[in-house]
């Protein structure tokens, strides 16, 4: 409901249901923000419906929706609700959907087991995101190993495919090897975020010695952000369209040689389209919230310096020293190892 890089985490899970189960009604509850990743999948039937939370405005405003969400899930009624979220908001919905069984895990947050009627116990050791996801579906007797990783379908369509080629043959016409960095993160995790002045340096390097095509990836209120690493290069990198979804996005991603950034949903739809990634971690514990290894040809990579702070539980910090202390140099060699093979 909440985090778009979860969503995206939860995508193996619904295509292991669905080669599961081909003949079932499945729907996904979603926040708004989140509809460009999952309405992809209602082509060739991998979804039957998306059921959009908008979340907008006030608080008298954000009951409303909630309240029409629950109205919509109540008129499919369901046999079963999965909740692969854990948390008080999505408990809520899980609850108030009415399905018969109303499945979710443990241990959960802000009393989300209130709401549901059966729990999947999850490992005492800390486990992937993606890996989790698929451990509770297969509690459930549900077969996983009908998934296989570049099996599953990009979040983009022909025309989101078409309008990469023509941005990228526009901006790379020398075809010259194509990385993406996105040094955004959202707000809720700047403290994720690295130096924009290490991405300055880092894409001079890419650029001057690997030959490579740099492109500034950004979304929502991070353009200053990507105009102002770009402000100070020469040559100048190729900054993303000022306009553009998610679906075009991941469209630009599988066709990118490299992408580079730190905990985010664009690290995490990098790798689900199969790009080689490389992921800044810090504050996260990147046994949990890395980009997820499933057997796909491109591992993702992992710069992370072992600090007695990182990594930390906090929602905010003044001194990111985890993530400054990744040097420049340190991603750099991991990149001439993938550009240069």
């Amino acid at each position: 409901m909440s985090a778009i890089g979860d969503v995206i985490n939860t995508i193996p899970a619904l295509v292991a249901l669905r080669r599961n189960f081909p003949q079932s009604f499945i729907g996904w509850a979603v926040e708004k923000k989140a509809r460009d990743i999952v309405e992809p999948y209602l082509k060739d039937n991998y979804l039957n419906k998306v059921f959009i939370l908008e979340r907008q405005g006030n608080i008298i405003n954000r009951i409303s929706d909630a309240h029409k969400l629950v109205k919509e899930l109540r008129e499919y009624n369901f046999d079963i609700a999965v909740d692969f979220q854990g948390n008080l908001k999505s408990g809520f919905i899980t609850y108030l959907s009415d399905a018969q069984t109303c499945i979710g895990m443990k241990p959960s947050k802000e009393c989300n087991t209130l709401f549901t009627d059966h729990k999947i116990v999850l490992p005492k050791e800390p486990i992937n995101r993606v890996a989790r996801n698929l451990h509770i579906i297969q509690s459930l007797g549900i077969d996983t190993s009908v998934l296989k990783w570049e099996a599953i379908p990009p979040p983009f369509s022909p025309e989101d495919e078409l309008f990469a080629d023509e941005f990228i043959s526009r901006n790379n016409p020398e075809n010259k090897p194509l990385v993406v960095l996105h040094p955004g993160t959202s707000a809720f995790g700047i403290f994720k975020r690295w130096a924009p002045d290490k991405y300055t340096q880092l894409a001079d390097k890419l650029i001057g010695s690997l030959n490579a095509c740099c492109v500034i990836s950004w979304g929502g209120r991070e353009q200053d952000l990507a105009e102002s690493i770009a402000s100070k290069m020469t040559p100048k990198p190729v900054i993303a369209p000022e306009i553009i979804t998610l679906n075009k996005s991941a469209a630009i991603f599988k066709k990118a040689r490299l992408f580079i950034g730190s905990d985010s949903a664009p690290l995490h739809l990098a790798n689900l389209v199969g790009t080689q990634v490389i992921g800044l971690y810090g504050p996260k514990d990147p046994v949990i919230y890395a980009p997820y290894y499933m057997g796909q040809p491109n591992k993702p990579i992992i710069v992370k310096k072992d600090l007695p702070c990182s990594p930390c539980k906090k929602r905010k910090c003044s001194d990111p020293a985890c993530m400054e202390s990744i040097s420049v140099s340190d991603v750099l060699k991991e990149a001439v190892k993938i550009l240069n093979c």
